[in-house]
Parts: C-alpha cells; sequence; structure tokens
C-alpha cells in the first residue's frame, strides 16, 4: 500500500469548521427556511473545473446544532464559470443565480441573472434572463435579488462607474428587467463598492468598500434611501467592530436575528465565513463562542480535536497524527476518525496525518497567540490516484530567486521519504508564478525553481529518472492575478503522480 505524502487542509477552529476551508468561502445565503446555507468555494479541486474553477456553489445542512460537511450543491447551477446565489423566491422554490448558463454545461459567453427551479434530484438547469445594458469588467462579483423578484441590486465595473466597481439597481416590470442604474456618489466613490443586500423593507442598503470609512481592508457600511429617485441617501455609516475587522469583510447578509458574512481577519488568508447573532441589542460572534469558549480552568494546555475524513465519501478515517512543537506527540484517530489530544500552548509545531492508501497532509501550526483551550482542526484526506495533483504549500524560494528556504525542508523531506517509501511511483515537478514581470522572466523562473527541486531530491539519494520537471511560468493560474490572494495562490510548486506501479 502507499504511504501518504503530507499536505495540509486546515480548518477554522470555530462552529464553521465543518464549513470553512482552506479556499475562498464567499456568499453565504440561508434558504427561507433557514435550514441550508448556499455560498460560493473558491478554486477547490472538487469544483467542476477543479482548481481552475473560479466558484462553484456549496451546500451545508444545519443538523443537530450545528452546520453539516458542505457538498456540492445537487443539480445544474455549477459549470467552469463562477457561480453564486443571488436569493431564493420567498417559498425557496426558485434559486436566483449570478450569470448566464449554456445548454452544454460550459461557461456562458453573455452577461446576466438566471432562475433555476428546484427538483426532486437538485436544482434544474438555470433560465438566462436579459438585464439591458448589464456589463461587469470586474472579477468582483455580488448581489441580491429580493424574494418577490422585484429588485435586482448589484456591484459591477461598468461604462458609468465613478471608480473600480459601483452598486447598480434594475427593477423587474412584469417579465422584462429594466437598464441598470447607477445609485449615486452618496453610495458609489471612486474606490470599490462591493457585495450590496437590502433591508425587507427595502429602506437600507448594506454594502462593503474599501473608502475612507473603512478602518480595514474592506468594511461592511449601512446608508438610508431617503427619497424614491434611488440617488438621495444618508451618508454611509460603518457598522463598526462588532462587525468589521482589520481584515475584509464581504457578502454581508442578515437572516432573522443573525447575521453571515465572510471575514479573512484571523483566517487562512482567504475568506471564512462568519455568523453574529444579535441580542438584547448587541451583537455576539457565535462563531467565536461555539467552539473556543476558555476553560474555567485553565490547565496550560490546549485541546485540539476534530475529525479526519476521506475527502470523496466524507467517511471517517483511521489515521496517525503526530504533533511536532516543544515535544513529539502522536495520536491516532478512531474508525469514525476522531482524536483528541492536549498540546503545551504557546507553541509552534508541525503537523503531520498519515493513513494507508491516502495521501497525507502536513503543515505548521502557530499556537503562541491562542487565548483559547479548546481548537477543532479537521482534515480530509484524498485517496491515492494517478493524476492527483498536490500543491507544496510550504514549499518557499527567495524573492525572484530559485534559492530554496530553510522552511521548505520539512515539507521536501516528506516528499523524499514518500518516494523511497513506494519505490514504483514517479512524479512530475511543475513550476508556476504570478503575471507580474516579464512572461519570459517567470517562465525562466519557474523552471529553474522546479530544477532546484529535483535536485534536492536526487541528492538525498532519489533516482532522476522517476522525477519530469516543467516550468509553466504564469500560463496557468489557479486564481486572478488582479488581487494578492490570487497571485499567492499562482506562484506555486505542484507535484502530480504519474505512475503508481
Amino acid at each position: 500500500m502507499l504511504r501518504g505524502l503530507i499536505i495540509l487542509y486546515f480548518v477554522s477552529t470555530r462552529l464553521f469548521a465543518q464549513l470553512n476551508s482552506s479556499y475562498d468561502e464567499q456568499n453565504p445565503i440561508l434558504t427561507p427556511d433557514g435550514k441550508s446555507l448556499y455560498f460560493t468555494i473558491g478554486n477547490h479541486p472538487l469544483n467542476v473545473s477543479a482548481k481552475r474553477d473560479v466558484g462553484d456553489i456549496w451546500v451545508s445542512q444545519f443538523q443537530d446544532g450545528k452546520w453539516s460537511a458542505p457538498t456540492l450543491a445537487k443539480g445544474l447551477i455549477n459549470n467552469g464559470g463562477y457561480n453564486a446565489v443571488l436569493g431564493f423566491s420567498a417559498d425557496g422554490s426558485e434559486m436566483f443565480l449570478y450569470g448566464h448558463y449554456s445548454a452544454s454545461g460550459e461557461a456562458a459567453a453573455s452577461q446576466g441573472i438566471s432562475v433555476s427551479r428546484k427538483t426532486s434530484t437538485g436544482w434544474s438547469l438555470p433560465r438566462n434572463e436579459t438585464v439591458p445594458y448589464f456589463q461587469n469588467k470586474s472579477i468582483a462579483t455580488g448581489g441580491y435579488i429580493t424574494p418577490d423578484k422585484s429588485i435586482f441590486i448589484f456591484s459591477a465595473e461598468s461604462r458609468d462607474t465613478y471608480g473600480n466597481e459601483d452598486i447598480y439597481i434594475s427593477f423587474r416590470n412584469g417579465d422584462q428587467w429594466s437598464e441598470p442604474k447607477n445609485l449615486g456618489t452618496e453610495i458609489n466613490s471612486s474606490q470599490q463598492e462591493l457585495s450590496p443586500w437590502w433591508s425587507h423593507d427595502k429602506k437600507t442598503i448594506f454594502f462593503s468598500t474599501n473608502h475612507e470609512t473603512a478602518f480595514g481592508s474592506f468594511d461592511v457600511v449601512s446608508a438610508e434611501r431617503l427619497d424614491d429617485t434611488w440617488q438621495n441617501w444618508s451618508p454611509p455609516k460603518n457598522l463598526g467592530k462588532s462587525i468589521n475587522t482589520p481584515g475584509k469583510e464581504l457578502f454581508y447578509h442578515p437572516f432573522a436575528e443573525h447575521i453571515y458574512f465572510t471575514s479573512t481577519h484571523n483566517s487562512d488568508g482567504y475568506g471564512d465565513i462568519r455568523e453574529i447573532m444579535m441580542g438584547n441589542g448587541e451583537a455576539v460572534d457565535t462563531t467565536i463562542m461555539a467552539v473556543t469558549k476558555p476553560s474555567t480552568e485553565d490547565t496550560g494546555l490546549i485541546r485540539i480535536f476534530g475529525r479526519v475524513t476521506n475527502t470523496l465519501t466524507n467517511q471517517g478515517v483511521a489515521a496517525t497524527i503526530t504533533l511536532h512543537g516543544t515535544s513529539i506527540i502522536s495520536t491516532a484517530s478512531n474508525v469514525e476518525g476522531s482524536y483528541e489530544v492536549n498540546l503545551n500552548a504557546n507553541a509552534h509545531c508541525n503537523i503531520r496525518v498519515e493513513s494507508e492508501g491516502f495521501i497525507g497532509l502536513f503543515d505548521k501550526v502557530d499556537l503562541s497567540n491562542q487565548s483559547v483551550r479548546k481548537v477543532e482542526i479537521n482534515f480530509k484526506l484524498q485517496p491515492v490516484a494517478i493524476g492527483i495533483s498536490i500543491n507544496l504549500r510550504n514549499v518557499f524560494f527567495k524573492q525572484s530567486s530559485a534559492e530554496l528556504l530553510v522552511d521548505s525542508n520539512d515539507e521536501l523531506e516528506m516528499v523524499i521519504e514518500f518516494l523511497k517509501t513506494n519505490p514504483k511511483v514517479k512524479i512530475e515537478l511543475s513550476g508556476h508564478t504570478d503575471n507580474a514581470g516579464k512572461s519570459s522572466l517567470n517562465l525562466k523562473l519557474s523552471r529553474d525553481r522546479v530544477t532546484r527541486v529535483k535536485n534536492y531530491i536526487v541528492d538525498k539519494g532519489v533516482d532522476a529518472r522517476r522525477i519530469t520537471g516543467v516550468g509553466y511560468g504564469e500560463s496557468k493560474p489557479i486564481a486572478s492575478n488582479k488581487t494578492e490572494e490570487g497571485k499567492k495562490l499562482n506562484r506555486r510548486v505542484e507535484f502530480k503522480i504519474l505512475s503508481v506501479d
């Protein structure tokens, strides 16, 4: 049997641990009955177009007081384009979607909105609807269609945009949508206005902006509509520190006494789903309280617990879990995948998760700033298969150089161990860059870095004939190069299993 190579999918330490991953969670929207949470995940390997897929729709069910592990939404609402929910009809039978769909399942060339109906087998192929002169030149998307399907509010970079992205509104008259109308300079600025949402009475607008009203990179603000011209508004008001952080807050969606949104604060660098509960006029962050409430007795230890599951089936996996911090601690998950271990606080540690027949996990976890004494970390293991690509996320180079940094050694040693334990396995190493600088130099840099990684592995006793290497430069991005988050994803070294016998 194959032993596992070590890569980590590190999950949030909050109530939403089953929802949040190392990928980008976006746009959480509840169904009218409050029992299903739909959201978009960007560049997830299980998306329709795998890591190249900028966004597919996933769903989680509220069961036994918590949200279930998400799965791809059933039906025909995901394709190779960006897929996101704009809202639901009042009875939940219709889903309003961003973008057009083609009958072939490919991403449509046209822009607009669409409607899918709930069936016994999932959501139907969406029916495209035209919004006259709808145009969005930005990769950023976000919007909301009211349950009565009378108003469509959205952010876009269009022909009359004041800044990068502005907020627009379109009204439905009979079966037709009106030409979008810019909400004016009181709402829109020379900066970015994103992911708008209406209050139920259609008098208050909520949206995110990086204008001077924000004390983070993007903050949620609100404004009141003063008349029916849709041009007169109260000055936008920052919602304050109960919602906003030094990170990026987007997709503010209230539901009953709860508020759902995404934040990059204390996340893995991308959006994670957050929940705020309003009670007695005060906001309480239930995503923190549910799991990370401090123990009444401080023992100086942190309790790490969670599950190890099969990525494809979500069933538990019996695995060995090794934590290397101030000391080395090894434990094992049971057949249901559950595990628990106590660690010294204020420690940095490496985590390895291994199980026969699966690709294992590796990462470095910083517990030095943990003020809590319970942390949930869940692991997802992929069964080994030819063609699987693994992103070596802990292999680092000196900037604009092929010189390996010493922090890369731990993960590279895991690659070497994997290859020595499985002498018939052959792999391909591939190097990738973002699009900064000249493409010819990026291509050379990606090739040089692959060569350096290969030489490191060969120097440790692995037959060079088992390793092929190729540099792709900037030609194979897995995310947009228009954001720093996307560029970070694109700067990578991957390894793909070519054969196992």
